[in-house]
């Protein structure tokens, strides 16, 4: 795992490369290793959100996920989850990998307010972080960006 401060408000994670035999998100010590990293980065618990078409990832179903109108991404169909110990963040990664449209929040105030945002639409959700992650390149890379006050 590399980590690179590329701006003052913005980090990347990366992963290493996928290839025929190795997944990032499904090498324990990788998925440990990232999610240390990501769970110390700001307040806990967490807010992952995944976007989708049509009906909901069959993975997300052991996670309770709370359905929202509008995501991160800008879809109008997704759903979120709380992420309360680091344990839940490491299978999180684990069992929605690569994660094509999911997104990490760290809530500024309480994970109620984020989902109330959620639910608003729009950017609305911006103003109760400190900061979000996307993931991207098939689970190998995390823009992580620190929110303004």
């Amino acid at each position: 795992m590399q980590v690179s401060q590329v701006a003052y408000d913005r980090f990347v994670v990366e992963l290493p490369p996928a290839d025929a035999d190795y997944r990032p998100l499904a090498d324990p010590e990788t998925v440990a290793e990232t999610a240390a990293w990501l769970w110390e980065f700001g307040p806990t618990p967490l807010v992952a959100v995944v976007s989708y078409d049509g009906a909901a990832p069959n993975w997300l179903s052991a996670w309770s996920p709370r359905k929202v109108d509008s995501t991160p991404e800008g879809s109008k169909t997704g759903a979120a989850v709380v992420l309360s110990e680091r344990s839940d963040l490491e299978r999180f990664l684990s069992d929605g990998a690569p994660h094509e449209h999911t997104e990490l929040l760290w809530p500024s105030i309480s994970e109620a307010k984020t989902f109330e945002a959620l639910h608003a639409g729009g950017t609305a959700w911006r103003k109760t972080i400190d900061a979000h992650a996307k993931i991207a390149n098939k689970g190998e890379r995390f823009e992580v960006e620190q929110i303004e006050p």
